[in-house]
């Protein structure tokens, strides 16, 4: 008998790899449309959002598990392509309990400490912020980050804005670690923490309530009739503080590389009042890498669910200069614009 192989052996081979060669891009094609594809889910079900905290002991009131926090992990929360030069679709987490932002918080203030000195955070406490749960100063770089006033007079020891609600920092932690895989290592910033209006009062979870059965005096509203006494008039109700005077939000100006390239805000995002800062129609008006990189950083912290509220330039004058992201205690949304 021959060694050589039959012509019919030849064909069949030939198909064969022909076969596995067509195969395996497909096979590669489909895991990467799986893993871009994005998912909708209602709300009551949605699965955490991408970088979620996995879970916290004791029903929220203890340190996280696992690896959260960690750097790699934090880097993790932050996924590459929340938006791209094609205008890729582009999608809100879904809200969940399980996100950073509702995880971090929900902590109380002991629980929130615990986890800042679990993870080595360099912080001290801080005073001048009535209104702040749990005032702290960031006292060294996050992940080799290090977050900057920008233009205040008074150094970082003793300034206000640098002021930051203890939450905050665990976010602020989270997102030094997404920025380093960036390059980045300062981040500059107007302010975290500013004083609230005159009279504020921080917030409780749910507003006071009257007594079951107590209903208004009769005589509050009326005109006193003569031999008399007026009716007090009742008292102002306080000024409602913002996220900044509770020391949960900051407003980042520029995020500065190691190579000292700097990523402004005001100069680099171009874009305009009442587009979407993300996904098709986001397109900054010029393409230059500095505004492609700005965006592409920006759509990715929206799309890990670490800040509640994301606010661009394109949301109004007052942030022409800055992005806004805050942390709402006890919220139950994402906002970006």
């Amino acid at each position: 008998m021959s060694a050589l192989p039959s012509r019919r052996a030849l064909t069949l081979g030939a198909a064969l790899i022909g076969a596995a060669a067509l195969l395996t891009p497909l096979g590669i094609a489909s895991l990467r449309h799986a893993s871009e594809e994005p998912v909708d889910a209602p709300a009551a079900a949605a699965p955490a959002p991408p970088g979620a905290a996995t879970a916290l002991a004791d029903g929220g009131d203890g340190p996280l598990d696992g690896d959260a926090g960690a750097p790699a992990d934090g880097a993790a929360a932050l996924l590459d392509g929340g938006w791209d030069g094609g205008g890729a679709r582009f999608e809100l987490p879904a809200w969940s309990a399980s996100s950073r932002a509702a995880t971090y918080g929900a902590l109380s203030a002991d629980a929130c400490d615990k986890e800042m000195k679990r993870r080595g955070i360099p912080h001290a406490p801080a005073r001048g912020a009535p209104l702040v749960d749990r005032p702290v100063r960031i006292t060294g770089a996050l992940h080799g980050v290090t977050f900057r006033g920008d233009g205040v007079a008074k150094p970082r020891s003793a300034s206000p804005f640098d002021i930051a609600d203890c939450r905050l920092v665990l976010a602020l932690d989270d997102l030094a670690a997404f920025l380093t895989t960036r390059g980045i290592v300062e981040v500059v910033h107007f302010s975290m923490h500013r004083p609230g209006p005159a009279g504020a009062v921080a917030p409780t979870k749910a507003p006071a309530k009257p007594p079951a059965g107590k209903k208004t005096p009769k005589a509050a509203g009326k005109a006193a009739k003569p031999g008399e006494r007026a009716a007090k008039k009742p008292a102002a109700a306080p000024g409602r503080p913002n996220q900044h005077a509770l020391g949960l939000a900051i407003d980042v100006a520029a995020f500065v590389k190691a190579d000292g390239t700097r990523l402004d805000v005001k100069a680099d995002w171009l874009g305009a009042i009442g587009a979407p800062p993300c996904g098709p129609g986001s397109e900054p008006k010029a393409p230059s890498p500095h505004a492609l990189e700005l965006r592409e950083i920006l759509c990715s912290i929206s799309t890990s669910g670490l800040f509640n509220v994301i606010l661009t330039p394109n949301a109004n004058e007052a942030h022409a200069d800055h992005f806004h992201f805050d942390i709402k205690r006890h919220a139950h949304y994402f906002l970006l614009e």
